[in-house]
């Protein structure tokens, strides 16, 4: 569904939340009208949510605020930033090359997406969850891969000729976004995805850009990942403006978020251990992330 040309998603069911459909790449710059128009096609969402960035000026609005953590670089410039890394964190970044991968630009075509397929379908679990591309034909994966034409660009990782790491980049408003960052499991000891982010800070060097964002803040898993190249916890306001009663009861007895959002973290820390346990015994998962043979 489109309010002002601007796509959004209903989701949940007894308590239904609407908010834009692409998060962090569409943002309000004056949400009045927008709710007024939520409220007036009958959307059947009892709440709906938006974000604003921490690094552009903007206005405070008189809805309920709380703030959401983001794993932000801040890029003076390439050679600060690699002058300012830990030495195993330079290591990493340029073994791929060491090992004959090249890292340039790509263009989504048939021969790209190809390469794309045989590292979606290599595992169906990546870092012990569930893989949500796993399974999907070429066809699939062209038309996800599709979007953001005109702000986007690929870059891939090839050895002997042959895709084994790409990311798809997304230039914002003053900031540069990984849409996605993914490298074979085979491979992993090339450290593709290291030299893939040294790859992303030098383009946003090039470009001027000064902010990369890479997904949420964590402190695990990839959030490690992501602290070893200085991302930092960066804030950003999420707004909640009620359409219905219960989401106003929802709001004011603070159940609004979901529950793996208001655990305490040493308990979504456990749950996400007895997770991928559950996981690797379900799909046969052998340690490295590649399906038991036989049996």
């Amino acid at each position: 569904m489109f309010i002002a040309d601007t796509e959004i998603s209903v989701s949940g069911k007894f308590f239904r939340v609407a908010k834009l459909r692409h998060e962090w790449f569409d943002f309000l710059e004056d949400p009045a009208p927008f709710v007024q128009g939520l409220r007036d096609r009958g959307v059947a969402a009892d709440l709906f949510t938006f974000l604003q960035e921490a690094h552009v000026p903007h206005k405070d609005y008189p809805y309920h605020r709380e703030m959401v953590a983001a794993s932000v670089l801040t890029i003076p410039s390439y050679d600060a930033w690699w002058d300012n890394l830990h030495f195993k964190a330079r290591n990493k970044a340029r073994k791929a090359r060491k090992c004959g991968v090249q890292i340039r630009a790509a263009e989504l075509n048939d021969d790209f997406v190809m390469g794309v397929e045989r590292i979606y379908n290599e595992s169906p679990l990546r870092q012990g969850r569930k893989f949500i591309h796993y399974g999907k034909n070429a066809a699939t994966i062209k038309g996800d891969l599709s979007s953001f034409p005109s702000q986007s660009l690929f870059v891939g990782a090839y050895l002997r000729g042959q895709l084994i790491g790409f990311m798809k980049l997304f230039q914002g408003n003053e900031i540069m976004r990984l849409i996605h960052i993914i490298a074979t499991l085979e491979q992993r000891d090339t450290c593709v995805m290291d030299a893939l982010i040294a790859e992303a800070v030098k383009i946003c060097d090039e470009k001027g850009i000064q902010h990369l964002h890479y997904g949420d803040w964590a402190s695990r898993g990839l959030g490690a990942f992501r602290a070893k190249y200085n991302f930092q916890r960066h804030e950003c306001p999420r707004y909640f403006v009620p359409l219905t009663a219960r989401g106003k009861f929802m709001l004011n007895v603070r159940l609004h978020r979901p529950l793996r959002e208001r655990l305490p973290q040493g308990w979504a820390d456990r749950l996400v251990v007895i997770r991928n346990q559950w996981n690797i015994l379900r799909y046969g998962i052998a340690r490295g992330g590649n399906l038991r043979r036989g049996g």
